[in-house]
């Protein structure tokens, strides 16, 4: 990973790290509410929606006739604020660098990107169970209030994802793919991995922490605890490809298959094309094709590891 450190100002200070998480997270949280409200205004001219009714409009989208463009604009306005603008505006300000030093271009590319494809088509075959057992987590009865709220939320949450990724035309799929899995891509991994992750490393002198803790904060950050724990292992499974490459491109290549491929595949089965859907738990693989899945992809990351291991030392 990079020496994101060499330019800040008192980057040799042991606090230094743990300074400028402190001015990211503020960036974020600022981010999140200039950026949420930009969006609703855009909303509002673009649409006609004031807040409240914009408000009622995420409650039940499917009684507007305009609620999935709204609801697209949002996200899309305030994933790239808070992912993509945020995080280069403090990498260019506080950090003093510029974004192809995150973003690199990858030497001999065919190699590691197929290897990363592969890993992640086992990853996400894999992780089916995992996303099984996590949905179906039963808390003690002194949390049911926590686990009525966390249903609840679940269940909005599907309610809008199956809105949102029911489609009618392929521009609402097009539109899909670039707010659910392109900027994603881009701006969670510049956020998580290349920053978050890269500053934990220098604050804990251990990358093995530093990718775990980034991912625990990536998983939990989503707000879903029926998929806390495979995000976790998603958000650990990006950090070590960044890790071990260096190259923060196949942590986003490997977070837009993850998303994309899921996309793709629903889109195919509304056009009858496939005849399983992606998003049903019940279509899960039986335990030994997860099992060789896991297996392989295991391997795999054994020779992507060790292929970046053998490039460094040529």
């Amino acid at each position: 990973m990079q020496n994101i450190l060499r330019n800040a100002k008192g980057g040799q200070n042991s606090m230094a790290p743990w300074i400028l998480l402190l001015i990211l997270i503020g960036y974020v949280i600022a981010a999140l509410f200039a950026f949420t409200l930009i969006s609703q205004l855009l909303v509002g001219v673009v649409y006609g929606y004031d807040m409240a009714e914009f408000a009622r409009v995420l409650m039940n989208p499917s009684d507007s006739e305009d609620a999935r463009g709204a609801i697209m604009l949002m996200q899309g306005i305030t994933s790239v604020g808070m992912f993509i603008a945020t995080p280069i505006f403090f990498i260019y300000t506080n950090l003093k660098l510029n974004l192809n030093d995150f973003v690199t271009k990858i030497e001999s590319p065919l190699r590691p990107v197929f290897m990363t494809m592969l890993i992640m088509l086992c990853f996400m075959i894999a992780n089916s169970i995992i996303i099984e057992w996590n949905q179906s987590i039963q808390l003690p009865e002194f949390l049911s209030w926590f686990e009525n709220w966390a249903q609840e939320k679940e269940l909005q949450l599907e309610e809008l994802t199956e809105y949102l990724t029911s489609f009618a035309r392929f521009d609402q799929f097009l539109v899909a793919l670039v707010v659910i899995a392109i900027i994603p891509a881009v701006g969670e991994e510049l956020l998580f991995r290349g920053l978050i992750q890269n500053l934990f490393a220098k604050a804990f002198n251990n990358h093995h922490v530093a990718i775990w803790l980034s991912a625990f904060i990536f998983g939990v950050f989503h707000f879903q605890f029926y998929g806390v724990i495979p995000r976790i292992l998603l958000g650990a499974l990006f950090g070590y490809l960044y890790y071990w490459s260096g190259n923060l491109t196949l942590a986003i290549l490997g977070h837009f298959i993850n998303n994309g491929l899921t996309l793709i595949l629903l889109y195919l089965s509304q056009l009858n094309i496939l005849e399983f859907d992606p998003t049903d738990a019940d279509t899960s693989p039986p335990a030994y094709v997860i099992l060789i899945f896991f297996i392989g992809g295991s391997a795999l990351l054994y020779l992507f590891r060790n292929y970046f291991t053998r490039t460094e030392d040529a």
